[in-house]
């Protein structure tokens, strides 16, 4: 089964002292499955006993978490301090989902700044590799998972995803299908292009990778730089429902997070599809 949900609470989510569990409230009123903690400015779960109302809120809603790590991260930065930093809000992101029970921590790695492609990414792979050896030693439950990025100027194609994946030990990738499409243009927005995705995931060299995918999805406007901005479906170009039919023939499980603008009506659209 693939849970769908939002990237954050719903905006139809009534207001409350504490958003967060109004949040995964409203998602299972709506009958969708997860809701993603968007940890984009901040991780604002600093404490263990807010992470206990949040998982405890989860689990009484049968609602799955996940979490997004904040944009200020670059692991292929010129600065040292950067990248000491970045590697600090993805651990404390990752601390928080662990505390959750939120296991998937979406990060937006890097930019290739200057250097070549694979220059950053052995940059990238040896700071991935800190990481992972450090949830080893803190014991934490969760899946770093890079994002296939929408921009040319940000570390994140599809090869080197799998590639991540393969030589370091706690990722996979989050595959995000608007920003594929902003990274390879038109000729990549139909059905065997998104299946084609899908049938990639077997070679990344982990077991079950297909029953326990990440993904994310909006339409989507981009430029010949690739991504510019999120769009509600049918706004842009996006075959959405296409993209459902890969997922349903490959029969992945795992969580769908929908980033369009009006988050819950379209991840009700793209569930209702799922289930057709």
């Amino acid at each position: 089964m693939l849970n769908i949900g939002t990237a954050g609470t719903p905006h139809s989510t009534p207001k409350s002292k504490n958003g967060t569990i109004a949040g995964i409230e409203r998602v299972r009123e709506l009958g969708l499955d997860v809701m993603e903690l968007e940890f984009v400015r901040g991780v604002y779960i600093n404490n263990e006993d807010k992470a206990r109302e949040v998982k405890e809120a989860a689990i009484k809603n049968n609602v799955k978490l996940s979490v997004h790590a904040p944009y200020f991260i670059n692991l292929n930065s010129q600065e040292k301090n950067v990248i000491k930093q970045s590697i600090e809000r993805i651990m404390q992101s990752a601390e928080a989902g662990h505390l959750c029970g939120a296991q998937n921590i979406v990060i937006h790695s890097a930019f290739y700044g200057k250097g070549e492609h694979d220059t950053a990414y052995e940059i990238v792979k040896n700071n991935f590799e800190l990481m992972s050896d450090e949830i080893d030693n803190l014991g934490y439950n969760v899946i770093l998972r890079p994002e296939l990025m929408g921009k040319h100027s940000q570390f994140g194609s599809l090869d080197e995803l799998i590639q991540l994946s393969n030589d370091v030990k706690h990722v996979l990738p989050c595959i995000d299908f608007g920003h594929f499409i902003a990274r390879y243009g038109e000729k990549s927005n139909n059905y065997e292009s998104f299946c084609n995705v899908l049938e990639r995931m077997k070679e990344i060299k982990k077991e079950n990778v297909l029953k326990n995918m990440h993904i994310h999805f909006s339409d989507i406007e981009f430029t010949d730089k690739g991504e510019r901005k999120h769009l509600v479906f049918d706004e842009g170009t996006l075959k959405w429902k296409d993209m459902v039919k890969a997922w349903k023939k490959y029969e992945i499980e795992g969580t769908a997070i929908c980033e369009s603008p009006n988050i819950e009506e379209d991840a009700l659209k793209a569930k209702k599809e799922y289930l057709n």
